[in-house]
């Protein structure tokens, strides 16, 4: 009975076999070793290419964005022209002394403004608002859909005059006020606060008095205590002055055209950008690559001549 060979011709002897698998590994051990060197070789290339130009593709990739220019520079600025300008709320509110017979009113405003042009109107209003004494809390303006969002604060005397100039830097689609009167929160609260100073005043005076050391320690928690307390309805206090004082104008600001289409020419312009560079950074790399083949021959002739 015939035995069926396994793998190889059909009636192949073994040692043919073996000799033409072994002739196939060296054939591939043979490619592999090729790439290694041509790797090898172009890295080496690369190497030396970047320590003789310190810029290098990132010097390249610098120049490309610098002459096509960036697309967010507009929308990042007014952004960044907002961060610090928050005030220390301590310097905007009144001095030690504290009104227990005035109204304490905390006005708030909101208004929806269409414009032809979104990033002017803010900084109109950022402009006016600064000049007034006022800041900006926060603003975002988003250059693809053209639409703007400020939270502004304004001297509650120059509320409506402010809102009097914002309704002119457009068509005004929303516009709300609210009022609302704080004065007994306000004067409880301070209340609080010189009832919590008198009891620290007779606790000082226990302590001067004490004789016991367990006494003075339960003194002086006590004290602790109440000094947090103090120090705590003190900065609620100072946030209710701020709010009197400054008035919260919401504006959200956008754009009478419709901007599908001039967001599609952004992202068309943005793609067109990224093909460009990648079209550079190839040519850029031709140059090395060619001359990593060239040697790469060499020492592959060489070799065979050696052999």
């Amino acid at each position: 009975m015939r035995t069926k060979e396994v793998g190889g011709m059909p009636g192949e002897q073994p040692e043919k076999r073996k000799d033409r698998l072994k002739s196939m590994a060296d054939s591939m051990a043979k490619r592999v070793g090729d790439i290694w060197i041509f790797a090898a070789v172009l890295a080496v290339i690369l190497v030396i290419a970047a320590a003789l130009n310190s810029g290098g593709l990132l010097g390249q990739r610098s120049q490309i964005d610098s002459g096509l220019g960036s697309s967010n520079e507009a929308s990042q600025g007014i952004a960044q022209q907002d961060k610090g300008e928050m005030q220390d709320s301590s310097s905007m509110t009144p001095g030690a002394s504290v009104d227990l017979q005035g109204v304490k009113v905390i006005k708030n405003a909101y208004m929806s403004i269409k414009t032809e042009n979104v990033e002017e109107t803010l900084s109109k209003a950022v402009f006016y608002a600064r000049s007034k004494s006022g800041y900006v809390e926060n603003s975002q303006y988003f250059k693809n859909t053209s639409e703007a969002y400020a939270n502004i604060r304004i001297p509650s005397g120059e509320l409506d005059a402010a809102l009097a100039y914002f309704e002119k830097l457009g068509r005004v689609e929303e516009k709300s006020l609210s009022e609302a009167d704080i004065s007994r929160q306000y004067k409880d609260l301070a209340t609080r606060i010189e009832n919590l100073k008198a009891e620290e005043q007779q606790l000082r005076m226990l302590f001067d008095k004490a004789m016991q050391i367990s006494d003075m320690l339960e003194i002086e928690r006590e004290l602790f205590r109440i000094r947090q307390e103090i120090e705590l309805n003190t900065s609620y206090l100072q946030g209710y002055d701020k709010d009197v004082a400054y008035s919260v104008v919401s504006l959200r600001i956008y754009s009478e055209k419709d901007k599908m289409w001039d967001y599609l020419v952004e992202k068309f312009k943005g793609a067109f950008e990224d093909s460009l560079y990648l079209l550079i950074l190839i040519v850029a790399y031709v140059p090395y690559v060619a001359l990593a083949y060239i040697v790469y021959i060499i020492i592959k002739k060489t070799r065979r001549r050696g052999q």
